[in-house]
């Protein structure tokens, strides 16, 4: 392991702040680095990446609760149809191995990349509206859920990067809102994907509580930043580094 606890609470801090503000859970940030920095195996980075999003995720959805943002309705049943997909993917995860990691990776980073400049060059998506919605289509919500929580566990980097995006435009969630009841189905649906991977032995333990302290501390910074500034230019740079991330798997998927 070439970094020691405190570099890796530190990375915890900053994976709560951007985790929390971007609605993402933080997976984005963490596996890339377990893989390429910390030289973690894929299964390991991925399970220890789920234990972090988890705490991660809680943090969040606590502040969020607490600010009244979340729509509690939609987090419920969308985070418990996230369930049995989370342990499926716990599952199928060991079978990414090699080239095949690095390429799912790869191509995934580059649609999240997408989905991010998508909804910072909305228009009217930051007009400070944070009404908490009634009516949307649950069912539909429930189907997108059941996916997400396959992808967000067998690439352990929970689900936020489909179910905000999902949630805004489709669904009509205001901006803040699907960011806050995203992390709030984080804190859920990450559960059965972190037991899974427990029990599956992929979680670097120490690491993981470190990475996890730090990013539970972050998410609160980055609950109090979502609640008052505008998201636009942190997720084009956000969208950048995971753009570059995404072109690093897919170099590595070509031997490169």
């Amino acid at each position: 392991m070439d970094f020691n606890l405190l570099g890796f609470a530190g990375l915890g801090v900053f994976t709560g702040v951007v985790g929390a503000l971007l609605g993402l859970g933080g997976g984005v940030v963490i596996v890339p680095f377990l893989v390429f920095a910390a030289h973690f195996e894929p299964q390991l980075a991925i399970g220890t990446s789920m234990f972090v999003v988890l705490l991660n995720s809680v943090s969040g959805a606590c502040g969020y609760i607490r600010k009244k943002l979340a729509c509690t309705g939609a987090a419920v049943c969308f985070s418990l149809a996230t369930v049995p997909g989370a342990f499926l993917g716990s599952y199928a995860a060991a079978y990414l191995q090699g080239r095949v990691f690095f390429g799912v990776f790869g191509l995934f980073f580059l649609g999240v990349a997408f989905n991010m400049f998508r909804k910072a060059n909305q228009s009217g998506e930051e007009n400070g509206v944070t009404t908490v919605p009634e009516h949307y289509d649950k069912k539909l919500g429930i189907i997108c859920s059941i996916f997400v929580g396959f992808l967000a566990s067998v690439l352990g980097i929970g689900g936020g990067v489909i179910h905000v995006p999902f949630m805004i435009y489709v669904l009509r969630f205001p901006v803040k809102v699907a960011i806050a009841t995203s992390t709030c189905i984080l804190a859920v649906s990450a559960i059965a994907g972190v037991a899974s991977h427990a029990y599956l032995g992929h979680i670097m333990w120490v690491a993981g509580l470190a990475l996890g302290i730090g990013a539970a501390i972050g998410a609160q910074i980055g609950v109090r930043v979502a609640a008052a500034v505008k998201s636009a230019l942190l997720m084009k740079a956000a969208g950048v580094l995971v753009a570059l991330t995404g072109i690093r798997f897919l170099i590595s998927a070509l031997g490169l």
